[in-house]
Protein backbone atom coordinates (compact mmCIF):
# COMPACT_ATOMS: atom_id res chain seq x y z
CA UNK A 1 0.00 0.00 0.00
CA UNK A 2 2.75 2.25 1.17
CA UNK A 3 4.67 1.56 -2.25
CA UNK A 4 1.13 2.69 -4.58
CA UNK A 5 0.62 5.85 -2.73
CA UNK A 6 3.85 6.56 -3.51
CA UNK A 7 4.05 5.69 -7.03
CA UNK A 8 0.61 7.72 -6.91
CA UNK A 9 1.85 10.80 -5.57
CA UNK A 10 4.86 10.86 -8.38
CA UNK A 11 2.53 10.53 -11.25
CA UNK A 12 0.59 13.52 -9.98
CA UNK A 13 3.59 15.81 -9.71
CA UNK A 14 4.82 14.40 -13.43
CA UNK A 15 1.25 15.70 -14.21
CA UNK A 16 1.78 18.62 -12.49
CA UNK A 17 4.97 19.77 -13.96
CA UNK A 18 4.26 18.65 -17.10
CA UNK A 19 1.38 21.15 -17.52
CA UNK A 20 3.53 23.85 -16.20
CA UNK A 21 5.86 23.76 -18.84
CA UNK A 22 3.25 23.26 -21.33
CA UNK A 23 2.15 27.36 -19.86
CA UNK A 24 5.46 28.21 -20.25
CA UNK A 25 6.22 27.33 -23.78
CA UNK A 26 2.87 29.11 -24.81
CA UNK A 27 4.42 32.25 -23.82
CA UNK A 28 7.52 33.01 -26.16
CA UNK A 29 5.24 32.21 -29.58
CA UNK A 30 4.64 35.90 -30.89
CA UNK A 31 1.96 37.10 -33.92
CA UNK A 32 3.63 38.87 -37.03
CA UNK A 33 2.80 43.22 -36.50
CA UNK A 34 0.58 43.73 -39.15
CA UNK A 35 2.43 46.59 -41.50
CA UNK A 36 -0.63 49.09 -42.62
CA UNK A 37 -0.25 49.77 -45.96
CA UNK A 38 0.34 53.41 -46.64
CA UNK A 39 -2.51 54.94 -48.42
CA UNK A 40 -1.15 56.92 -51.47
CA UNK A 41 -1.44 60.51 -51.76
CA UNK A 42 -4.24 62.20 -53.59
CA UNK A 43 -3.23 63.80 -56.88
CA UNK A 44 -2.87 67.51 -56.04
CA UNK A 45 -4.80 68.62 -59.35
CA UNK A 46 -7.63 66.89 -58.33
CA UNK A 47 -7.84 67.99 -54.32
CA UNK A 48 -7.30 71.49 -56.23
CA UNK A 49 -10.44 70.72 -58.67
CA UNK A 50 -12.01 69.10 -55.76
CA UNK A 51 -11.63 72.73 -53.58
CA UNK A 52 -12.67 74.30 -56.72
CA UNK A 53 -15.59 72.22 -57.08
CA UNK A 54 -16.70 73.28 -53.19
CA UNK A 55 -16.36 76.96 -53.46
CA UNK A 56 -18.43 77.04 -56.73
CA UNK A 57 -20.77 74.75 -54.64
CA UNK A 58 -21.49 78.07 -52.62
CA UNK A 59 -22.34 80.78 -55.39
CA UNK A 60 -26.11 81.14 -55.20
CA UNK A 61 -26.17 82.60 -58.75
CA UNK A 62 -26.21 80.18 -61.57
CA UNK A 63 -26.47 80.75 -65.04
CA UNK A 64 -26.97 78.05 -67.68
CA UNK A 65 -27.51 74.22 -67.20
CA UNK A 66 -25.22 71.82 -65.58
CA UNK A 67 -25.37 68.82 -67.78
CA UNK A 68 -22.68 65.97 -68.27
CA UNK A 69 -21.08 67.89 -70.87
CA UNK A 70 -20.76 71.50 -69.64
CA UNK A 71 -17.79 73.41 -68.71
CA UNK A 72 -18.59 75.90 -65.83
CA UNK A 73 -16.63 79.09 -64.34
CA UNK A 74 -17.18 81.92 -62.51
CA UNK A 75 -17.92 85.41 -63.50
CA UNK A 76 -16.97 88.07 -61.15
CA UNK A 77 -18.88 91.86 -61.11
CA UNK A 78 -15.94 95.02 -61.10
CA UNK A 79 -17.41 97.08 -63.26
CA UNK A 80 -17.97 99.23 -60.25
CA UNK A 81 -21.81 98.99 -61.29
CA UNK A 82 -24.58 96.31 -60.51
CA UNK A 83 -25.38 94.18 -63.80
CA UNK A 84 -28.87 92.82 -64.61
CA UNK A 85 -28.23 90.96 -68.16
CA UNK A 86 -25.68 88.95 -69.69
CA UNK A 87 -25.62 87.58 -72.84
CA UNK A 88 -22.87 84.94 -74.21
CA UNK A 89 -22.20 83.60 -77.41
CA UNK A 90 -19.69 82.25 -80.06
CA UNK A 91 -17.06 84.91 -81.49
CA UNK A 92 -18.63 87.07 -84.16
CA UNK A 93 -14.94 88.65 -86.34
CA UNK A 94 -14.90 92.31 -85.60
CA UNK A 95 -15.63 93.19 -88.91
CA UNK A 96 -19.70 91.65 -88.36
CA UNK A 97 -19.99 92.73 -85.25
CA UNK A 98 -21.73 95.40 -86.18
CA UNK A 99 -24.09 94.19 -88.65
CA UNK A 100 -27.94 95.36 -88.46
CA UNK A 101 -28.93 91.42 -87.15
CA UNK A 102 -26.16 91.29 -84.56
CA UNK A 103 -28.80 91.69 -82.02
CA UNK A 104 -30.33 88.16 -83.32
CA UNK A 105 -26.77 87.13 -82.79
CA UNK A 106 -26.53 86.67 -79.16
CA UNK A 107 -29.41 84.64 -78.65
CA UNK A 108 -31.66 84.11 -74.98
CA UNK A 109 -30.51 86.52 -72.57
CA UNK A 110 -28.88 84.60 -69.23
CA UNK A 111 -30.19 85.86 -66.49
CA UNK A 112 -33.85 85.88 -67.02
CA UNK A 113 -34.44 88.34 -63.67
CA UNK A 114 -33.21 85.72 -61.37
CA UNK A 115 -30.60 87.81 -59.97
CA UNK A 116 -28.91 91.24 -60.34
CA UNK A 117 -24.76 91.00 -60.12
CA UNK A 118 -24.09 93.50 -57.90
CA UNK A 119 -20.47 94.84 -57.90
CA UNK A 120 -17.81 92.76 -56.39
CA UNK A 121 -20.77 89.41 -56.67
CA UNK A 122 -20.32 86.11 -58.26
CA UNK A 123 -22.38 84.29 -60.50
CA UNK A 124 -21.98 80.43 -61.67
CA UNK A 125 -21.86 80.08 -65.49
CA UNK A 126 -22.51 76.36 -67.33
CA UNK A 127 -22.13 76.17 -71.20
CA UNK A 128 -21.54 73.41 -73.50
CA UNK A 129 -18.25 72.89 -74.15
CA UNK A 130 -18.47 70.86 -77.69
CA UNK A 131 -20.39 73.88 -79.48
CA UNK A 132 -20.00 73.86 -83.16
CA UNK A 133 -20.27 76.92 -85.39
CA UNK A 134 -21.53 76.60 -89.15
CA UNK A 135 -18.91 74.93 -90.52
CA UNK A 136 -18.77 72.10 -87.71
CA UNK A 137 -15.70 73.68 -86.12
CA UNK A 138 -15.87 73.34 -82.62
CA UNK A 139 -16.24 76.43 -80.84
CA UNK A 140 -13.04 78.10 -78.95
CA UNK A 141 -13.78 81.98 -78.46
CA UNK A 142 -16.76 83.65 -77.02
CA UNK A 143 -18.25 87.30 -76.88
CA UNK A 144 -19.85 88.55 -73.54
CA UNK A 145 -22.09 91.35 -73.37
CA UNK A 146 -23.46 93.22 -70.21
CA UNK A 147 -26.20 95.56 -69.58
CA UNK A 148 -26.75 97.47 -66.21
CA UNK A 149 -29.32 98.04 -63.61
CA UNK A 150 -28.72 101.86 -64.20
CA UNK A 151 -30.14 101.70 -67.71
CA UNK A 152 -28.60 105.13 -68.27
CA UNK A 153 -25.33 103.94 -68.89
CA UNK A 154 -24.07 101.97 -71.45
CA UNK A 155 -23.88 98.41 -72.36
CA UNK A 156 -20.45 96.84 -72.40
CA UNK A 157 -18.86 94.12 -74.62
CA UNK A 158 -15.99 91.91 -74.19
CA UNK A 159 -14.85 90.01 -76.75
CA UNK A 160 -13.05 87.17 -78.27
CA UNK A 161 -12.36 84.84 -74.90
CA UNK A 162 -11.78 81.39 -74.61
CA UNK A 163 -13.63 80.54 -71.64
CA UNK A 164 -13.27 76.60 -72.22
CA UNK A 165 -9.54 77.42 -70.92
CA UNK A 166 -10.96 79.59 -68.16
CA UNK A 167 -11.82 78.80 -64.81
CA UNK A 168 -12.74 82.26 -63.58
CA UNK A 169 -13.01 85.46 -65.61
CA UNK A 170 -13.35 89.14 -63.60
CA UNK A 171 -15.46 91.95 -65.97
CA UNK A 172 -13.34 95.03 -65.60
CA UNK A 173 -13.14 98.83 -66.36
CA UNK A 174 -10.32 100.85 -66.58
CA UNK A 175 -11.94 104.75 -66.17
CA UNK A 176 -15.02 105.60 -66.03
CA UNK A 177 -18.17 107.22 -67.55
CA UNK A 178 -18.01 107.59 -71.06
CA UNK A 179 -14.31 107.44 -71.44
CA UNK A 180 -14.12 104.05 -69.24
CA UNK A 181 -12.58 100.86 -71.37
CA UNK A 182 -14.35 97.50 -70.75
CA UNK A 183 -11.93 94.38 -70.31
CA UNK A 184 -11.35 91.29 -68.40
CA UNK A 185 -8.80 89.58 -66.08
CA UNK A 186 -9.29 86.10 -66.34
CA UNK A 187 -7.88 82.25 -64.68
CA UNK A 188 -7.12 79.81 -67.34
CA UNK A 189 -7.67 76.28 -65.80
CA UNK A 190 -3.78 75.64 -66.00
CA UNK A 191 -2.49 79.01 -64.49
CA UNK A 192 -1.83 80.66 -61.19
CA UNK A 193 -1.53 84.48 -62.70
CA UNK A 194 -4.38 86.33 -63.87
CA UNK A 195 -4.45 86.94 -67.91
CA UNK A 196 -5.76 91.12 -68.52
CA UNK A 197 -6.67 91.48 -71.68
CA UNK A 198 -6.49 95.55 -71.37
CA UNK A 199 -4.08 96.21 -73.76
CA UNK A 200 -5.41 94.06 -76.15
CA UNK A 201 -8.44 96.55 -76.23
CA UNK A 202 -6.52 99.47 -76.13
CA UNK A 203 -4.79 98.06 -79.29
CA UNK A 204 -7.97 97.20 -80.72
CA UNK A 205 -9.48 100.51 -79.88
CA UNK A 206 -6.54 102.76 -81.50
CA UNK A 207 -5.49 104.16 -78.27
CA UNK A 208 -2.33 102.12 -78.03
CA UNK A 209 -1.73 102.15 -81.66
CA UNK A 210 -2.13 105.94 -82.07
CA UNK A 211 0.99 106.54 -79.60
CA UNK A 212 2.89 104.15 -81.76
CA UNK A 213 2.12 106.09 -84.95
CA UNK A 214 3.29 109.24 -83.41
CA UNK A 215 6.51 107.99 -82.29
CA UNK A 216 7.49 106.89 -86.00
CA UNK A 217 6.65 110.14 -87.43
CA UNK A 218 8.51 111.91 -84.65
CA UNK A 219 11.46 109.34 -85.58
CA UNK A 220 10.68 110.19 -89.55
CA UNK A 221 10.64 114.19 -89.05
CA UNK A 222 13.06 114.60 -86.82
CA UNK A 223 15.72 113.64 -89.92
CA UNK A 224 16.93 116.85 -90.84
CA UNK A 225 15.65 117.74 -94.01
CA UNK A 226 15.93 121.28 -95.42
CA UNK A 227 12.07 121.93 -95.55
CA UNK A 228 11.68 123.31 -92.24
CA UNK A 229 14.31 126.29 -92.38
CA UNK A 230 12.99 126.68 -96.17
CA UNK A 231 9.56 127.01 -95.46
CA UNK A 232 8.67 130.63 -97.44
CA UNK A 233 5.65 131.10 -95.31
CA UNK A 234 7.75 132.03 -92.38
CA UNK A 235 8.83 135.38 -94.47
CA UNK A 236 5.43 136.58 -94.96
CA UNK A 237 5.12 137.83 -91.02
CA UNK A 238 7.94 140.89 -90.75
CA UNK A 239 8.58 139.42 -87.58
CA UNK A 240 9.91 136.24 -88.56
CA UNK A 241 13.35 135.61 -90.10
CA UNK A 242 14.16 135.46 -93.43
CA UNK A 243 17.62 134.30 -94.52
CA UNK A 244 18.41 132.09 -91.57
CA UNK A 245 18.21 128.50 -90.71
CA UNK A 246 17.24 128.72 -87.03
CA UNK A 247 14.87 132.01 -86.98
CA UNK A 248 15.85 134.74 -84.06
CA UNK A 249 14.10 134.46 -80.75
CA UNK A 250 12.26 138.00 -79.54
CA UNK A 251 9.87 138.38 -77.30
CA UNK A 252 6.46 139.68 -79.00
CA UNK A 253 6.18 143.29 -76.88
CA UNK A 254 10.11 144.26 -77.96
CA UNK A 255 9.11 148.19 -76.88
CA UNK A 256 9.22 146.97 -73.43
CA UNK A 257 13.01 146.99 -71.83
CA UNK A 258 12.33 144.33 -69.10
CA UNK A 259 11.48 141.92 -72.14
CA UNK A 260 14.70 142.07 -73.74
CA UNK A 261 15.56 138.95 -72.88
CA UNK A 262 15.11 135.71 -74.93
CA UNK A 263 11.56 133.96 -73.08
CA UNK A 264 12.20 130.82 -71.69
CA UNK A 265 8.69 129.07 -73.10
CA UNK A 266 10.27 130.86 -76.39
CA UNK A 267 13.23 128.75 -75.63
CA UNK A 268 12.00 125.66 -74.87
CA UNK A 269 9.24 125.69 -77.88
CA UNK A 270 12.47 126.35 -80.08
CA UNK A 271 13.88 122.81 -79.39
CA UNK A 272 10.09 121.15 -81.32
CA UNK A 273 11.54 123.00 -84.72
CA UNK A 274 11.26 120.40 -87.63
CA UNK A 275 9.20 118.14 -85.17
CA UNK A 276 5.60 117.40 -85.42
CA UNK A 277 2.76 120.11 -83.56
CA UNK A 278 1.73 117.25 -81.40
CA UNK A 279 5.31 116.81 -80.04
CA UNK A 280 5.19 120.49 -78.86
CA UNK A 281 1.61 120.56 -77.86
CA UNK A 282 2.62 117.50 -76.09
CA UNK A 283 5.46 118.98 -73.76
CA UNK A 284 4.22 122.90 -73.91
CA UNK A 285 0.42 122.97 -73.73
CA UNK A 286 -2.07 123.91 -76.23
CA UNK A 287 -2.15 127.63 -77.94
CA UNK A 288 -4.50 130.30 -76.66
CA UNK A 289 -5.63 130.68 -80.00
CA UNK A 290 -4.35 129.28 -83.92
CA UNK A 291 -5.21 130.40 -87.01
CA UNK A 292 -3.95 129.22 -90.73
CA UNK A 293 -3.26 131.18 -94.45
CA UNK A 294 -4.01 129.07 -97.50
CA UNK A 295 -1.26 130.19 -100.24
CA UNK A 296 -1.75 128.60 -103.69
CA UNK A 297 2.02 128.54 -104.43
CA UNK A 298 3.48 127.95 -100.74
CA UNK A 299 0.43 125.66 -99.35
CA UNK A 300 -1.05 125.88 -95.81
CA UNK A 301 1.24 128.21 -92.39
CA UNK A 302 -0.23 127.63 -89.10
CA UNK A 303 0.29 130.71 -86.78
CA UNK A 304 -0.55 129.07 -83.11
CA UNK A 305 -0.27 131.81 -80.27
CA UNK A 306 1.01 131.04 -76.87
CA UNK A 307 1.15 133.78 -74.59
CA UNK A 308 4.73 134.73 -74.77
CA UNK A 309 5.32 133.54 -78.20
CA UNK A 310 4.04 132.33 -81.56
CA UNK A 311 4.57 129.09 -83.20
CA UNK A 312 4.20 128.96 -86.87
CA UNK A 313 4.05 125.70 -88.74
CA UNK A 314 3.97 124.22 -92.31
CA UNK A 315 1.05 121.85 -93.11
CA UNK A 316 1.66 119.37 -96.07
CA UNK A 317 -1.20 117.49 -98.10
CA UNK A 318 -1.01 114.71 -95.63
CA UNK A 319 -2.11 116.97 -93.52
CA UNK A 320 1.04 116.70 -90.97
CA UNK A 321 1.69 120.06 -89.51
CA UNK A 322 5.40 120.76 -88.93
CA UNK A 323 6.83 123.21 -86.66
CA UNK A 324 8.89 125.82 -88.65
CA UNK A 325 9.62 128.71 -86.54
CA UNK A 326 9.02 130.11 -83.02
CA UNK A 327 9.16 133.75 -82.29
Amino acid sequence: MKKRYLILVGLLAAAVLAAGCGKEKEKPVQTAEVTATPTPKADSGLVDMQKTEDENAKIKNVIGTKTATSGSLVLINNMGDEISSIYIRPNVPEEEAYDEDEEDSWGNELVQGKFTLKNGDKALYYYEKNQKDEDGNTVTSFDIRISFTDEEKNECFFRDLPLSSIKQITLCMDGSGEDGIPYVKYLTTTGTKPVSTLKDVKERLGIDGEDSEEDEETEDETTPTPEPTETPEVTDTPEEPTDTPEPTLAPEDSEDPEDSEPDPGAEEASKYIGQSLDNLIGAMGSPASSDYEEDPGTGKTGYHHYDTFTVSTTVDENGNEIVAAIW
